[in-house]
Order: C-alpha cells, then sequence, then structure tokens
C-alpha cells in the first residue's frame, strides 16, 4: 500500500550528509543543546514553535500527551522536562505547558541521549529538557492567542488561550486561561444489504459535533537559599460536548438506488464533564545521601452523558434508544524517590502510591438505575541503577514490584482481587560514533485497567452493549527492542529506528459474555512485532537550508487468537501500517513560513460477538502559512482534514454468535469530514 513513498525515504536518506554534528554538545557526547541564539531565525513564539524547529522535534510533539496515559505518575512519562523536571500533573501535563511558555523564557533545549540518570523518568529515545531564562529579580510577561474555527455547516467559534507569568524574587508564577472549541461534521452514506446481499435500504446520515471547553491553570514555585525547591500547580475546566445524529432512511430499487424515504433517526449526545486537579512536587537534598523528590496529585472528574434516539416513520415519534450514565472518577497519587551518587554509579530508589476510584450509575432503555463502585489501591517499590561502562557504553538496569487491589461494588454484589507483578528492565546504550548510537532494552510491564471496562456502555455505531467484566485481570508484556539513532551535519536532521517485539500473557480483548453478549475480557496470549522510523532532514541539499521534512512510519503487526471462532488473527483495531509526512519551511529573509502535514494508514479489521468489520483509511492533508508582524506577533492560518479524512467501513452483522455464520445484513458506509478552516493571532507581550 504504501511502496510508493519508499523511494521518496531512500532519496532523503542517501542526500543527507553523516559527518560530525554542528551544534555544540557536552564532553561524553550523550547531550546536544540548542541556545536561545539558534532559533532566533524561526521567530518562534512559544515553546512549542521551538522544539518543532529541532530536528525531529515534530515527531515529539505528536506523541507528547500520549506516553503517561495510565493511573499514577510511574516512570514512563512525556520526554520533556522543564529544567530537570518532571510535570507533577495528569491532566495538567506537558502538552498542556508547551503553548503556555514563551519562547523569550527559554534560555535552552538540551537533547538528553544517555540513560538520563536521576531523572525520574525512563524513556527509550532522546529526552529534551528545557532550560528556562534566571530572569531578573522582578519581571512578567503575558501572552495571548486568539483565533477563529470554522467548519461548513457550523458557525464560527472562537478560540483563545491568555496567558501571564512572572517573578518575584525567588519567587516564580504563572496563569493561563483557554477556551477550547472543537467542532466536527461528518456524512455517512450506508448500503445496507440483505444476508443474501440484495440491496435492503440506503441510509444518509448527517454527525455533528460541538464541543466548548473552559480551562484555568495555574502554578507557582519557589527556591529557597538551601536549594530546597517547592512548586504547586492547579487545573480547573468544565467542557460541554454535544453530538447530533440525523438520519435518513430510504428504500432502494434493485440497483440500490434511493426510492421512498422509509424513517428519520434523530439522535443527541449530550455530554458534560467537570474536572479538578491539584498536584505539586518538593525536592531537596538529604545530606551526603543525595536528593529526595516527592511529587503529588489529587484529581476528580464528574461526567454525565444522556443517549436518546428517536425514530420517525409516517409523522409518528417513537423513542428509539435511550441510555444515562454518569461516572465520578478520582485519583490520587504520591511519589517519593531518592537519587544518590557513588563514583561512576547512580542510583534512584522509592515508591509510589496510586488510589483510584470510578462510581458509576447507568441505565438504558430507562431501565432502573444500575450503580457500581471499583476501587483501586495500587503501590510500587522501584530501583533504578545507572552507570557508565566506559566513555562509549552506559547501563540501566531497574526492578519494580508492583501490588493492587481492586474492590467492586456492583448493586451489593461485591468482588475483591489482589494481583502482584516484578517488572525487570535493562537498557544499554552505545555510543558507536559522536552522532550515532545503538540502544538494546528488555522489559516486563503490567498493564493498567480501565476501571469503565467494569461497567456497562452503550457501543453506538455497533448498535451493540459492551457488558462489564468483574473478572478482567491485567495483561503482561515483555518487550525486547534495538534502536538507533543518528544526528546529521551541521543540524541537518536526525535519523531514528527501532525494531521491537512484544509477547503478551492475559491480553485484553473482547469476550463472549452469555450466550451472545460480549465484554472486555482476557483472551490469552499475544504477539507484535513494530518497527519505527523518523526521518528528520533539513533541505539545505537542494537549496533550502530553513525547510524541514519530517517521514515517520510505523508497523505494527500482530497475532492473537479470537475467542468467538477460535482463528488466527491479529489483535482488535491494529493498523499495520502507519505513515506521516511533515513539512515546514521558514523562507529565508523573511517573515513568513509555511507547510503541510500528510498521513495514512493501512486498513484494519475489528470483531465482535455478532460483528466482523474491515476499514479502509483515506488520506489525511492540512497545510498551514504563517506571518510575522514581529518578534512578538504572529498570525496563523490552517486548513485541516482537505480530503475529508474519508474511510471506508465494510461490516458485517451476525445473528448471535459469529461463530454459527448466520449473517443478519451487511452495510457498507462511506464516511467523509467536512474540512475545518483556523485563523489565530498570537502575541507576547
Amino acid at each position: 500500500m504504501h511502496t510508493k513513498f519508499l523511494p521518496l525515504i531512500i532519496c532523503a536518506f542517501v542526500a543527507i550528509p553523516i559527518a560530525t554534528p554542528a551544534l555544540s554538545q557536552d564532553t561524553d557526547q550523550s547531550t546536544v543543546i540548542y541556545d536561545a541564539v539558534y532559533f532566533a531565525q524561526f521567530n518562534p513564539v512559544s515553546l512549542e514553535d521551538m522544539i518543532r524547529n529541532i530536528p525531529g522535534g515534530v515527531s515529539l510533539l505528536s506523541n507528547v500527551g500520549r506516553q503517561n496515559n495510565n493511573r499514577g505518575f510511574g516512570s514512563s512519562d512525556s520526554p520533556v522536562l522543564i529544567d530537570g523536571r518532571r510535570m507533577s500533573g495528569k491532566t495538567n501535563d506537558m502538552s498542556t505547558l508547551l503553548a503556555r511558555i514563551q519562547a523569550s523564557q527559554v534560555e535552552r533545549i538540551e537533547l538528553i541521549r544517555n540513560n538520563a540518570e536521576g531523572l525520574d523518568i525512563r524513556n527509550e529515545g532522546i529526552i529534551y529538557n528545557v532550560i528556562l531564562r534566571a530572569e531578573a529579580e522582578n519581571s512578567s510577561s503575558s501572552f495571548l492567542d486568539v483565533g477563529f474555527n470554522y467548519v461548513s455547516e457550523t458557525s464560527v467559534r472562537p478560540e483563545i488561550l491568555a496567558s501571564h507569568n512572572g517573578t518575584r524574587g525567588a519567587l516564580d508564577y504563572a496563569a493561563s486561561y483557554a477556551y477550547d472549541t472543537r467542532l466536527r461534521v461528518g456524512k455517512i452514506n450506508e448500503n445496507v444489504l440483505s444476508a443474501d446481499r440484495t440491496p435492503r435500504e440506503f441510509r444518509a446520515l448527517l454527525n455533528k459535533e460541538y464541543d466548548a471547553e473552559h480551562i484555568f491553570t495555574g502554578n507557582i514555585g519557589y527556591e529557597f537559599e538551601n536549594g530546597t525547591r517547592v512548586r504547586l500547580n492547579a487545573l480547573y475546566s468544565d467542557s460541554d460536548e454535544r453530538k447530533d445524529k440525523l438520519e435518513d432512511q430510504f428504500s432502494v430499487n434493485a440497483g440500490g438506488a434511493p426510492l421512498v424515504l422509509l424513517a428519520v433517526e434523530d439522535g443527541r449526545f449530550p455530554e458534560v464533564e467537570t474536572e479538578f486537579e491539584f498536584g505539586g512536587d518538593i525536592e531537596f537534598d538529604v545530606g551526603q545521601l543525595g536528593r529526595l523528590k516527592t511529587l503529588f496529585v489529587v484529581n476528580r472528574t464528574d461526567s454525565q452523558e444522556n443517549i436518546a434516539q428517536d425514530t420517525i416513520e409516517n409523522g409518528v415519534t417513537d423513542r428509539f434508544f435511550t441510555s444515562f450514565a454518569d461516572f465520578d472518577s478520582g485519583e490520587t497519587i504520591v511519589r517519593s524517590s531518592m537519587t544518590s551518587t557513588f563514583g561512576e554509579h547512580t542510583l534512584e530508589y522509592g515508591g509510589e502510591a496510586a488510589f483510584n476510584t470510578l462510581d458509576a450509575s447507568f441505565s438504558f432503555n430507562s431501565d432502573p438505575l444500575e450503580n457500581a463502585i471499583v476501587e483501586e489501591d495500587r503501590y510500587e517499590l522501584f530501583v533504578t541503577h545507572s552507570m557508565s561502562l566506559n566513555d562509549k557504553l552506559s547501563l540501566q538496569s531497574a526492578l519494580t514490584g508492583e501490588f493492587s487491589t481492586i474492590f467492586q461494588n456492583r448493586d451489593g454484589e461485591t468482588n475483591s482481587r489482589s494481583f502482584q507483578f516484578l517488572k525487570p528492565r535493562v537498557e544499554l546504550r552505545y555510543d558507536w560514533t559522536q552522532t550515532d548510537q545503538f540502544r538494546f532494552l528488555v522489559e516486563r510491564t503490567a498493564s493498567q485497567l480501565d476501571l469503565s471496562d467494569f461497567v456497562a456502555s452503550r457501543n453506538v455505531a455497533d448498535d451493540l452493549i459492551n457488558f462489564g467484566n468483574p473478572d478482567l485481570e491485567p495483561e503482561t508484556t515483555w518487550t525486547s527492542s534495538i534502536g538507533y539513532e543518528r544526528r546529521f551535519a551541521d543540524d541537518g536532521g536526525s535519523l531514528e529506528m527501532t525494531l521491537v517485539y512484544e509477547r503478551i500473557s492475559d491480553h485484553i480483548d473482547k469476550i463472549l459474555i452469555g450466550d451472545a453478549d460480549s465484554g472486555v475480557g482476557n483472551i490469552g496470549s499475544a504477539e507484535r512485532l513494530g518497527f519505527d522510523l523518523d526521518l528528520s532532514t533539513r533541505l539545505g541539499f537542494i537549496g533550502f537550508p530553513s525547510a524541514v521534512l519530517t517521514i515517520s512510519y510505523r508497523y505494527r503487526g500482530s497475532d492473537t487468537t479470537d475467542p468467538f471462532t477460535g482463528e488466527n488473527r491479529t489483535i482488535h483495531n491494529t493498523t499495520p501500517h502507519f505513515i506521516i509526512f511533515n513539512f515546514r519551511h521558514d523562507i529565508e529573509n523573511s517573515n513568513v513560513a509555511y507547510g503541510f502535514n500528510a498521513h495514512r494508514r493501512s486498513g484494519r479489521e475489528r470483531q465482535d460477538v455478532s460483528l466482523y468489520e474491515v476499514t479502509d483509511f483515506g488520506s489525511h492533508v492540512s497545510i498551514f502559512a504563517e506571518y510575522n508582524f514581529s518578534a512578538n506577533m504572529k498570525a496563523r492560518i490552517e486548513t485541516n482534514r482537505i480530503y475529508g479524512d474519508s474511510r471506508n467501513l465494510d461490516k458485517t452483522f451476525y445473528v448471535g454468535n459469529i461463530a454459527d455464520g448466520v449473517v443478519k445484513r451487511v452495510d457498507f458506509q462511506s464516511i467523509k469530514r467536512n474540512p475545518d478552516y483556523f485563523f489565530s493571532l498570537q502575541s507576547t507581550f
């Protein structure tokens, strides 16, 4: 499917010079440093703008916010640090901070390529450590980003981000407000066939999604004269999301052409959510023993969702389906770690406690309200040892013990289970040359269960109910990987390649519940083979030194046994091939920049107790242009989903269990989304 892209990848790789790096690098060759002066040529306004102009930075930005979606902090997090420290938040995480830190606040960005001793995170690739300027004793600055978002068949919606930060002696502070609106308009043409594949109906569906969210954030930090550092941060958000679905259902002739309007299905899916989070960290020296860091966070989320679908036939409206769900969830985390150095050895050890709750109430079709409470108490003890074996070879080994208890109460029926896991990790990094590094990793991980999988929910797209499973267990994975990284001469770009093999036990997927229902459960073992490639190059070799092309390719092959049919298949919803092109050109000696993003993925298969689905994806393309009025003001215009992010679905529904092979109907869906247009004006002052 993607072989047409291979010549471009090969040509781009061959054309890049492979000499020594041009940017400053520390004495042990493990850190590449980008000073603030380097970024002046790109007229950045925010930290996000700066990272985007580092070779490989586009790939980093696409992954920030996806690194640590599990409960608790853990040792794996977004590979971006501020002054060597991770963000002590979950929702209020690094992805929310990048656009709020102004470029004028940044002194330099360090790309740490070694095992990052003492940084309290582990990452298989590069860690970006952002060093902020030591401001004057009393100073402040503000940032404002005002924009407008438009999607055809909707109205223009505003978006706002305003932030202010300052210092007062040893005290630093920041506050921000964001009003975020997300609009989506999708159109679906669906041909419904009978079991013998004769045309039965044609359905034209219009989906509109609106989301308006207010987000308030703030943080404050203080550094005492003895070196103790304290930082607190908070977030409050409330969102109002609405999805409207209007479907016209027609009878068809023998050729499948629409004839007579049979019915109209009108669906409304409002959801409101509020979230509060408060976190912080403290760091100080403990004599000769080392430095102690403690992070904590408390967050609470309240979400309510209503589904109401009506069928209008011959002018008569009947209620087709209703669903109500109220989810109150909370998380409290405390993590402490001590870092001690003994010659060439760095030892980090400590513990973490995370307490999670889900209080759910739900009802289908006006049935009596059901209630479920799920609680998880999870503890970790960990130790990490890092050392340099010689000037080229570094070794990091870690052992984590995880102990958890999950308690459930579903309308008086209780269930409590405990789990224990040992999770070893060994990583070896070899600096073959000053620019080339190999990485070898072996580790065992244990998944964290999604507490919502213990309660029932409604799958609107498939008209199915996903039943909760009180016997769900975590899956464990042994991962082995080999990675290679090269940074090219004269800041010409970078190349990263990683080969990954995963062996999964107690794999989580859909299982049979009863005779013809399904829910989330453990289905046995699974395997996954992956290959990642990230190539970023400046196009100076063709006369455009400030243009950057980034190509990312992901391959995921997998195999498991289907619990319904007993046949081998790929892992649920796995997309084997995914390729991304990012291009940005800051035109030399001008205030103009432009670029595009394009990605394409291969088809995927999905299977449930009474459904087999194949999805074929089209291409996503977006373009943008920027103009800098001054060093402190920038305008940006962009268009997303130029080709509608089209996809085609072939869905076969079965009577009862798919293993019986009795087809109920076949749906062919063609989905397309309206492009959206966005204009923004950014300014610092």
